[in-house]
């Protein structure tokens, strides 16, 4: 039996690549307009050409049509308004079995498309809206993370509920770690212990292509297959696979000159901006890696790729839309604010083609024009755990820069001390060359489900030998990548260093008294604290009071649901 697992991401559902999306709604179908982005609709859409035939008082229907963008996952609406938080986790478990019972095959097939090895269902924390239960978002999380997991391990697909409130998500964690994790993840203790660094912010992100690769980006060899045929370079693609990675991308730069009688410089940047192009046509919907990564909201980040799909998946964390609106700093181009996280674009953007870094003759003039990055980057690894994710570490600069620091620390005195790795890579596969070779520099964990967790065989087909074994090597991809993911949700789940629910009456229900009495004192002390606005002192604990969740609203006794408002859902 195959068992899928329950994500928690903070962030959009537009900000995340599914296989399906739920939109929740009402018995008349009033949809509310901010979930047009999500469905890809444009100002000439009207929600009456997705209602779903049949639509009636508590149904769970895929929409009419699908919307013409084609980065939009299967869309199902639900009618979420219900009388008590149970109804609401009952809701989502229809609208789950239905999706599984009515698109099942597809789904699978979507996933694998997606490099997924099991479908994937994101549905907002319903309910809690204009669903009429926002003031009992405590029972609802809890009905939620019971039925959906529930779910999740009994119809074999995997299911993400993304919380675009930072209250809801850290609630969602506390309740997902109080009630303990289905999933038997191997590695859920090293998955922890990495979490709690991430609570204490003692870690810094380093993350690579196989994070992107998950959100349909080509891998390095897709890439350069995919510069030759732009190019119509085919008189190199026989002699293009001989060479290592960097070479490669050497030929094409150096065919690129010769066809266009161009200096290598020349040929460089518009390389650059051929690149810049293949990226951003693949570029759709952050993948389900990256919106686990900026769940976490670790202030320091360095990546390998060009694509801006964690800059979004960072936005949509902070609660800001897109990149667009500088939810993360982005340097070098950028100066760092205490105000906002920051990421190193190590090799490049694809908003300054002229920066990326493909070629080895690019890699060979790095340190000229690249050396305060390369110094950022070791600052990072001597002050931070620096926590690896989807990078091959074959990366000649990161290797330089690792080598370097390594040396550095073997020959300081650390009498007292041991000499504490420079952080841990989250390998795809576990190798044991690979492990002994950054011994002492880097933890390597490779995440492994239990038995019964990994999806579904492929059904054997005979295509001869050679499409068996591209097959077999796409499931252990599939497989390995889900593992990861698992991982990272494991490791967030522990991370959450913030609790904006504790004094929020949002989440008062099910507390027993004297905890309710407790929250009714605090939330009084914060009401009376606002009145000293004219001292620092009192407004900083105002401050500090409003971060655990303290409002102007009334008492926490918990109050009779109230009906939706008119043309919300």
């Amino acid at each position: 039996m195959t068992f899928g697992h329950l994500f928690v991401v903070n962030g959009r559902l537009d900000s995340l690549s599914a296989d399906a999306v739920v939109i929740p709604t009402d018995a008349w179908f009033a949809v509310g307009n901010w979930w047009r982005d999500t469905l890809g609709l444009g100002p000439g859409n009207t929600w009456d050409e997705l209602r779903p035939e049949g639509w009636a008082r508590g149904a769970a229907l895929p929409a009419r049509q699908k919307p013409s963008d084609d980065s939009v996952p299967e869309v199902w609406f639900l009618d979420v308004v219900a009388g008590s938080p149970s109804e609401v986790g009952q809701a989502a478990l229809r609208v789950v079995e239905a999706i599984v019972e009515h698109s099942g095959e597809s789904l699978i097939r979507s996933a694998y498309s997606a490099g997924r090895d099991l479908p994937l269902i994101a549905m907002p924390v319903v309910g809690t809206g204009a669903g009429g239960l926002g003031r009992r978002r405590g029972q609802v999380i809890a009905a939620l993370v019971s039925t959906l997991r529930d779910a999740a391990d009994r119809l074999g697909v995997d299911v993400a509920l993304v919380a675009s409130e930072r209250s809801d998500y850290a609630a969602l964690q506390h309740r997902r770690r109080d009630t303990g994790a289905p999933v038997t993840l191997i590695d859920a203790t090293v998955a922890e212990e990495l979490g709690q660094r991430v609570r204490r912010g003692e870690v810094a992100l380093f993350f690579g292509a196989g994070v992107s690769i998950a959100a349909g980006l080509p891998s390095w060899n897709g890439l350069l297959t995919e510069l030759v045929h732009r190019l119509g370079l085919d008189e190199i693609k026989d002699k293009i696979e001989k060479l290592g990675p960097l070479e490669q991308a050497e030929l094409v730069q150096v065919t690129l000159a010769a066809a266009r009688g161009a200096e290598s410089a020349g040929s460089q940047a518009e390389l650059g901006r051929l690149v810049a192009d293949v990226v951003q046509d693949h570029a759709a919907r952050p993948s389900l890696a990256h919106a686990l990564l900026a769940s976490l909201q670790v202030r320091e980040a360095v990546t390998s790729n060009y694509d801006r799909l964690y800059e979004r998946a960072v936005a949509a964390a902070h609660g800001t839309g897109t990149e667009d609106d500088s939810a993360v700093d982005v340097l070098p181009w950028a100066r760092t604010s205490s105000e906002r996280p920051w990421l190193l674009k190590m090799h490049g953007d694809v908003e300054h083609p002229e920066s990326i870094v493909l070629s080895r003759s690019s890699f060979v003039h790095y340190d000229s024009r690249w050396k305060p990055v390369g110094s950022l980057v070791q600052s990072l690894m001597l002050t931070k755990h620096l926590l690896v994710v989807g990078a091959s570490m074959t990366d000649d600069n990161l290797i330089r820069f690792a080598y370097e620091v390594a040396g550095l620390r073997e020959t300081i005195e650390t009498t007292g001390h041991g000499r504490p790795e420079i952080g841990t890579v989250i390998s795809l596969a576990m190798d044991d060359a690979f492990s002994r070779l950054w011994e002492g520099r880097f933890k390597v964990v490779a995440p492994q489900l239990g038995v019964g967790v990994d999806g579904p065989e492929p059904v054997p087909r005979a295509e001869g030998p050679a499409k068996a074994r591209e097959q077999r090597e796409a499931l252990e991809r599939r497989r390995a990548a889900r593992a990861l993911a698992v991982f990272l949700d494991v490791m967030a789940m522990h991370a959450v260093r913030e609790s904006p629910y504790l004094l929020d009456h949002r989440y008062a229900d099910g507390r027993d008294d004297e905890t309710a009495r407790l929250v009714d004192d605090v939330n009084a002390v914060a009401s009376r604290a606002r009145t000293q606005v004219s001292d620092d002192a009192w407004r900083l604990l105002v401050q500090a009071l409003e971060a655990f969740g303290a409002r102007h609203s009334g008492p926490s006794t918990p109050r009779a649901a109230c009906p939706p408002p008119s043309g919300t859902a």
